[in-house]
């Protein structure tokens, strides 16, 4: 190129296109990279993390937990599939797939993932037999929910949208809770006693357990009762020996004494296995003498696998269950999360929310295919994981392997379990969910958590428990939003320089400051607006309005408008109305927006200098 021979600029612009496109190009190699990494695929499959890490002394920890989640599972999988209205052999397939998936994908190890009392009532609307409604006789529904589940939970994983599911608050949870151990206790009273009947409602329940009281079978209600007591009693036992443990530092033990402390632990570990389990070997020695019929017991459980696939082309099951795609992939991740954050917080491991999301999906998705209902966490199966002392995923592993065993060759011995030491079982799951004192805790704390409380509580009584939900959600919403729809506003009066008007300071003008105790969204601006027109529509308005935006943080378009159209309307009736102490953001959306006749001060002192130079003026 000739010394004299201009550049042309169009080089220069193509170098910098060119040195953009290699940034892109490098900063999406970088970003791909960072995505196959091996770190950022342990995130994503928590199995990779724990078995590159897996210490042969863990193996003792893990098959232990297992043996005993899975013999406890198997009693507990029974008395679900009847909460649900489905026959007994549906809880074990819950409890088979979901197992293994979540020891690949979850990222709590002492979680058990399987059936659930509380999500076995949740979808028994679409389960139980009714009287008239025969749609919802057929499992396939509560299959094509399951799968719907999956599906939507799938996707919230992968768009990190998991934080959705904290729209559902303790309050609705905790009456969620509390309406759904009584509508079960309620339900599980005529196992108990030993009766047989169908109900159309809780109501319908007890009015035909006092009718038919007189029929009570009392060796069902010996069972059950003394299932329940042993249970109770393992149960504050395992309480008991926990707290040993951690003051086992503390005090210096005999040999003797830590072996009785050692079975007592095995013992409370096993207590439904133990309780369950020594009912039915009774009950089968009772068949074997000919005396069977003294106690009603599960009767014919299916053995092996039913593999089918979901009806999804089927429109008209989707309208049998449109309300509990809602509620469902929601709530029984809500459940399993804080079960999750509890032993994470326990064990000092960190759980990612959308990959429980994302696991939980899975197990809804592929367990679908295997005629599974929708599943969540078990707080008495993963107290027991975590009393266990569980290493790693591999016992969820191993306990969906024990359930597959189970399913082809022990459900023959299943038949002679009594439906009463099931209702026992059932009685004792119930037990975390009953919050009592959390009343107490809302009134004293903040008596408007008391309403969605006890709209999601007397809704699902008197309704459903997937309608109580949703009320529950929607009044829970209401109480959220209504500040930010209706923001408080605080008025005073202020003077120019701290003085009153007096003959030799004849110009000293009072003023109004509006204090907006909240970010102005576009339900407040409407009301902000209205407030201000009232003030200059009042027949003595003569003074100015200062608006303090201290506590502003953010505008949106539609706040902005309501604010230009308070200015004209001040403008109309020859007042003011000036903005001050403006956050950044919310000043440089004002001066954007351009309004006509806006005044804008640093503070509420350089407001009032303004409304003074005015007053002199005129």
């Amino acid at each position: 190129m000739e010394e004299n021979e201009p550049i042309d600029d169009k080089d220069d612009e193509d170098y910098g296109e060119g040195s953009d496109a290699a940034q892109l190009i490098e900063k999406s190699k970088s970003s791909l990279r960072r995505y196959c990494s091996a770190e950022s695929w342990k995130k994503r499959l928590p199995l990779l993390a724990w078995a590159s890490t897996y210490k042969l002394e863990y193996l003792f920890y893990d098959v232990f937990a297992s043996v005993v989640t899975s013999l406890t599972e198997i009693p507990q999988a029974l008395a679900y599939a009847a909460i649900a209205g489905l026959p007994f052999e549906y809880g074990l397939y819950t409890g088979v797939l979901s197992s293994v998936i979540y020891g690949v994908l979850g990222s709590a190890k002492d979680v058990s993932i399987g059936p659930n009392v509380l999500v076995s009532l949740l979808v028994s609307s679409f389960g139980i037999l009714h009287i008239k409604d025969f749609i919802r006789h057929d499992p396939k529904y509560i299959i094509l929910l399951t799968f719907c589940s999956g599906i939507i939970q799938i996707i919230l994983a992968c768009t990190r949208l998991g934080a959705i599911s904290s729209f559902i608050s303790t309050s609705v949870l905790v009456g969620f809770g509390n309406a759904a151990a009584l509508i079960i206790s309620i339900r599980q009273l005529k196992f108990l006693l030993g009766l047989t009947f169908k109900s159309t409602s809780i109501f319908d329940e007890i009015r035909l357990v006092f009718a038919n009281i007189g029929q009570t079978n009392y060796w069902d209600l010996i069972v059950g009762v003394v299932s329940l007591l042993i249970l109770i009693l393992l149960s504050k036992i395992a309480t008991d020996v926990k707290q040993w443990q951690l003051k086992k530092d503390e005090v210096e033990l005999s040999r003797w004494q830590r072996s009785c402390v050692w079975i007592l632990w095995i013992i409370s570990l096993s207590r439904i296995v133990l309780v369950v389990y020594t009912m039915t070997l009774i009950t089968w020695i009772l068949d074997l003498q000919g005396k069977s019929g003294f106690i009603n017991i599960v009767g014919n459980v299916t053995s092996g696998i039913n593999i089918q696939v979901p009806e999804i082309g089927n429109l008209h099951s989707y309208q049998a269950i449109s309300v509990a795609i809602i509620v469902v992939p929601l709530m029984p991740f809500v459940l399993n999360y804080t079960v999750a954050k509890k032993y994470g917080r326990l064990n000092s491991y960190k759980v990612e929310d959308n990959q429980e999301f994302l696991a939980l999906g899975f197990c809804n998705f592929l367990g679908s295919f295997v005629s599974a209902y929708p599943v969540t966490a078990s707080n008495i199966r993963s107290s027991i994981m975590y009393h266990a002392d569980v290493k790693t995923g591999l016992s969820s592993i191993i306990t969906g392997g024990i359930m597959f065993i189970a399913l082809l060759f022990m459900t023959p011995l299943m038949e002679f379990i009594p439906l009463a030491s099931l209702a026992a079982v059932v009685f004792i799951s119930l037990y975390p969910y009953i919050r009592i004192r959390v009343f107490k805790k809302m009134w004293n704390v903040n008596k408007l958590d008391l309403i969605p409380t006890l709209a999601t509580f007397f809704c699902s009584l008197l309704v459903d428990v997937v309608y109580g939900i949703v009320i529950g959600i929607a009044v829970d919403l209401v109480i959220l939003l209504l500040p930010i729809a209706r923001p408080h506003f605080s008025m005073t009066i202020t003077y120019s320089g701290g003085n009153q008007v007096t003959a030799a300071n004849p110009f000293v003008t009072p003023a109004y400051v509006i204090q907006v105790e909240s970010s102005v969204k576009y339900p407040a601006g409407d009301f902000l607006a209205e407030y201000l027109y009232d003030l200059t529509s009042s027949p003595d308005y003569v003074r100015p309005i200062i608006l303090d935006f201290t506590h502003v943080s953010k505008l949106d378009i539609t706040s902005v408008e309501y604010l230009g159209q308070a200015l004209l309307d001040f403008h109309k009736v020859g007042g003011k109305l000036i903005f001050t102490k403006l956050q950044p953001l919310v000043y440089v959306q004002l001066t954007n927006a351009n309004l006509e006749h806006m005044i804008l001060a640093g503070t509420v002192e350089e407001a009032m200098d303004i409304v003074s130079e005015d007053v002199s003026s005129a």
